[in-house]
């Protein structure tokens, strides 16, 4: 098939490591498809200096196309879409010259999934929505959205949601449940998958007797962060300078994040490591003793798929689809923003691990390939046999 993707949430050279969900996804579809993405840059990031030395590069590809997003920020939000279409519009038809999608797929239920709404209607194709998370979860909370929400999924041939959480979610929204599929995010267990401890803590300067945690997200408010500092200062009174708390990503939050590093005493034991690659990733991950999530909202967190895969437990809190990766008795769920719980939860992990084997693995990129390509198959078939009926 041809398929056409549109996502903001995708590398780009101003945000590399964004969305590698979605990179990880196309690149297993272009195995067996050809592909072409639509991933919009901000026009807000196009003005940001990017410091070739510290931040990782996106590779030039040729079916890529990241045009400049315009909009008014902050204002207008129930109406991005038209920004947004206004935007892609001109790649669209340079796309048109020499690609005729089957199948439009679009990232984000709004504005990424209007747009792809209104490219499929353009190409005459359906179109399928994918939602990963807090556009099900927190945007519906105002009405506006809730709105521009619902009138995409009545809209989209299918939705296909990440967690069985997600597609509850849509159906209170009022999506029918039979045009939901539920298809976990898969994994790269190339790069993704157990390694000796101390050579991982020997590759990330750790020392082999510490304790190590691990901490994974953007800098946001709904990843709540505060709450890993916090906890962190109370652990810290306990194992001392054993004491090791590794925070992979970056975002708004981060200046504020590392004056409460150094106003709680923690500069000796909290590493802020920025935006890393797959492979750095997954070389903390290992040398982690636990995975610690924090999150207000998620979906299927990609960080803890990341590290099942890795061999390495996982406290977080108990939000979205997080219990249905999480194995009884390796893992543990924390109330959301509940400080003591998570102290506890954590220091239990540490001192009391458990040798109960894990009922969830990850698939493989393959797997999930497999997965979304079959829902298309099904969208574009029944595409197909309604215009026969139609002709």
């Amino acid at each position: 098939m041809n398929l056409l993707y549109i996502a903001t949430t995708y590398p780009t050279p101003t945000s590399p490591r964004q969305g590698m969900f979605n990179r990880n996804l196309v690149d297993a579809l272009r195995v067996n498809h050809q592909v072409r993405v639509v991933a919009p840059i901000p026009w807000v990031e196009r003005l940001r200096k990017l410091d070739s030395t510290s931040r990782p590069t996106v590779e030039p590809c040729s079916d890529v196309f990241h045009p400049t997003y315009f909009y008014p920020p902050k204002l207008l939000r129930t109406h991005y879409d038209v920004f947004y279409w206004r935007s892609i519009s001109p790649i669209l038809k340079r796309i048109q010259n020499t690609f005729t999608p089957d199948l439009v797929i679009g990232y984000w239920l709004h504005p990424d999934g209007r747009a792809a709404l209104r490219a499929a209607e353009s190409f005459r194709v359906p179109c399928v929505a994918v939602s990963g998370g807090s556009d099900l979860r927190l945007l519906p909370q105002h009405p506006a959205r809730r709105r521009a929400i619902q009138s995409v999924l009545s809209d989209a041939q299918r939705l296909v949601v990440v967690s069985r959480d997600l597609a509850a979610q849509a159906i209170r929204l009022g999506m029918p449940p039979e045009k939901i599929d539920v298809v976990y995010r898969g994994v790269d267990h190339r790069c993704f998958h157990p390694s000796d401890r101390g050579d991982a803590r020997d590759v990330c300067g750790l020392p082999r007797d510490a304790i190590v945690l691990m901490w994974s997200g953007r800098l946001e408010s709904v990843k709540n962060p505060t709450l890993l500092l916090r906890a962190a200062q109370r652990w810290q009174m306990k194992w001392g300078d054993r004491l090791r708390i590794l925070i992979a990503g970056d975002g708004s939050m981060r200046n504020e994040l590392i004056k409460l590093r150094s106003r709680l005493g923690l500069d000796h034991c909290v590493r802020f490591e920025g935006n890393l690659s797959q492979q750095a990733l997954a070389a903390c991950y290992n040398a982690a003793d636990a995975m610690v999530l924090t999150s207000h909202s998620e979906g299927i967190p990609n960080v803890l798929l990341e590290s099942i895969a890795c061999g390495v437990p996982f406290v977080a809190t108990d939000v979205g689809g997080v219990s249905e990766i999480a194995s009884p008795g390796v893992d543990r769920l924390v109330g959301d923003n509940d400080l003591d719980a998570l102290v506890d939860a954590v220091v239990g992990q540490i001192e009391s691990p458990s040798d109960a084997e894990r009922d969830f693995v990850p698939d493989g990129l393959t797997e999930m390939a497999s997965r979304f390509e079959a829902v298309f198959h099904r969208v574009v078939s029944s595409q197909k046999a309604n215009t026969g009926k139609a002709a």
